[in-house]
């Protein structure tokens, strides 16, 4: 019987596939020669020196790790919409905005009746795994948003074209182009974005 339990030892000695977690606590293995001991150390308590404890810690953490990567994965993905969800200001322009439309956005806030300062409104740029727009607008901090252009497909549904609706307690409204690329003969569209922003101050 003691030659098997030093068998099982030595498998666990030089193949790490053998040693799970759960049987560290469980196998004692006698020290041996000081080439063994830094091995030994992957079942046994910090008895020896601290340059052996380093290796051995080195050799069972790396189980413990990817077992722990597996365990921790679930809660890191279901996080992860909200950790990228980053809005401080009371207003949020959600789009693909180029410097063009930047500008152009940044002349009409500053301009009254709206008279927004830069640390009013913020921009955001969506991503193709984001949330559902109720939840996107419940976890983000503004309380006022415009989404501009192309949006997510998983919002396409949820929005109501030009039109300024209250959704989780806050105002949201979907204009389908960006300013920037309405042209003079498309004044009406500009008259009815500006007339939304109004109504939103």
């Amino acid at each position: 019987m003691k030659a098997e339990e030093n068998h099982l030892a030595d498998l666990f000695q030089y193949d790490e596939i053998y040693w799970v977690p759960a049987d560290r606590g469980s196998v004692e293995m006698p020290v041996k020669t000081s080439s063994q001991t830094m091995d030994s150390n992957q079942v046994s308590d910090s008895s020896s020196s601290p340059k052996d404890n380093v290796t051995g810690r080195a050799a069972i953490n790396q189980p413990e790790s990817i077992e722990h990567s597996f365990e921790s994965e679930p809660s890191l993905d279901g996080e992860s919409s909200k950790s990228n969800i980053s809005i401080s200001t009371p207003w949020v322009i959600v789009g693909n905005i180029s410097e063009l439309e930047k500008s152009r956005l940044t002349l009409i806030f500053s301009a009254p009746p709206m008279l927004l300062t830069a640390k009013d409104w913020s921009i955001y740029e969506p991503k193709d795994d984001e949330p559902t727009l109720s939840e996107f607008v419940k976890q983000a901090g503004a309380n006022k948003f415009i989404f501009l252009g192309q949006q997510p497909a998983i919002w396409q549904s949820d929005f109501h074209v030009t039109e300024l609706v209250q959704l989780e307690g806050k105002s949201v409204y979907f204009f389908p182009r960006l300013i920037s690329t309405l042209t003079d003969t498309e004044k009406s569209l500009k008259l009815v974005f500006w007339n939304a922003l109004k109504s939103m101050i």
